[in-house]
């Protein structure tokens, strides 16, 4: 069924005067709004608080089975929300047309209270995201079906493809105009360390600053459509490791405490040991992939505010090396990170070797 802007914009006021409230103006502000990586376009239509947000996403992805991107979002979002997740509702949904109205979040991202909080209101609420993330990880995988997403699980082959390889082929490649190949074994050898850590957990896979929101004194959560089973780490990693905070070091390691204890007493099945065994794996593909979306997003969708955060996630790349002794039985991967450290980072502390 054919879709268009002035038809969706027509159904978002039609569902504003529903929804919104009784003195709804008769023509309310419309806005578009969002800067991310996705197609997916977005309209804030009344003022905050009273407002509402559509979601225009016409021509969505679609799976081998024939489950789009929009079939992934909204089967998501309300298992989300059984769960007990503080995820947007979901007011109004037009599958056909890809039309969604949701429930505005405010514009008040945790990605901008962090970078603008004291350290110990920071430390509150990334210690808040964590905890959630573990009731995420234990009430969300329970009932959780991959086959009702558009999403394939996170395996070996699918990070060999999708996280290591996107990093060699749209950043060293493209970004960096360097050969990749050299990195090959290396890469399928780190790859093939995931199958020892893989577990069917709901894995939220872009669990960072920039999805999630502060409403009401109240984290919520969204863009969780590239939702699929998989390492609990990565959503971990996802969050201290992310980019566009650089969470330092002692804060990265007690959101890791913080995450054990909790997972300890919310999961009988948790197995520590095994999580902190895996992790270093499970977080360097995280930074791969995220290296290599930067690096597709900057050349091929035009959108370069992405490339000034380049130089953090090859600083949290370096940071995994010092950290992580297990990383370094690969060394063609740890010479290539060096390289970039010294070419992104020209001021920073690296160290040759192991840590010292």
């Amino acid at each position: 069924m054919t879709s268009n802007v002035s038809d969706f914009v027509h159904f978002l006021h039609v569902t504003y005067r529903k929804y919104g409230p009784v003195s709804a103006a008769t023509s309310p502000p419309l806005v578009e709004i969002g800067r991310g990586g996705s197609p997916r376009r977005f309209w804030r239509i009344g003022n905050i608080p009273h407002s509402l947000v559509g979601m225009f996403h016409p021509d969505p992805p679609v799976s081998e089975a024939g489950v789009s991107e929009n079939d992934a979002f909204l089967y998501v979002q309300r298992h989300l929300e059984a769960s007990g997740i503080a995820v947007p509702r979901v007011l109004e949904a037009d599958l056909s047309r890809g039309w969604f109205v949701l429930e505005d979040l405010g514009n008040e991202l945790l990605y901008e209270r962090v970078r603008t909080a004291s350290m110990e209101n920071t430390q509150t609420l990334l210690s808040e995201a964590v905890r959630n993330l573990v009731l995420i990880h234990v009430h969300a995988s329970r009932g959780f079906a991959t086959e009702q997403t558009h999403n394939e699980d996170y395996t070996a082959e699918f990070a060999r493809q999708r996280e290591s390889g996107y990093f060699q082929q749209n950043f060293l490649r493209e970004e960096l105009g360097l050969d990749p190949r050299p990195l090959d074994d290396d890469l399928d050898d780190l790859a093939r360390r995931l199958r020892d850590c893989w577990t069917p957990h709901f894995l939220y896979r872009d669990f960072q600053s920039q999805n999630i929101a502060l409403k009401d004194g109240r984290l919520r959560y969204f863009d969780f459509q590239g939702a699929r089973r998989g390492p609990r780490q990565y959503d971990l990693a996802s969050l201290v490791f992310d980019p566009y905070l650089e969470i330092p070091t002692p804060i990265q390691k007690n959101l890791m405490a913080i995450y054990l204890d909790t997972a300890s007493r919310e999961d009988a099945a948790f197995d520590e040991a095994a999580f902190r065994a895996g992790f270093p794996f499970v977080a360097v593909h995280r930074l791969m992939q995220t290296l290599g979306a930067y690096g597709y997003l900057t050349r091929h969708v035009k959108k370069d505010h992405f490339r000034q955060y380049i130089p953090a996630a090859i600083r949290l790349l370096g940071r995994l090396l010092d950290e992580y002794d297990q990383l370094w039985a690969y060394p063609h991967f740890c010479r290539q990170v060096r390289v970039l450290q010294r070419r992104f980072d020209p001021g920073g502390k690296i160290h040759n070797g192991r840590r010292s």
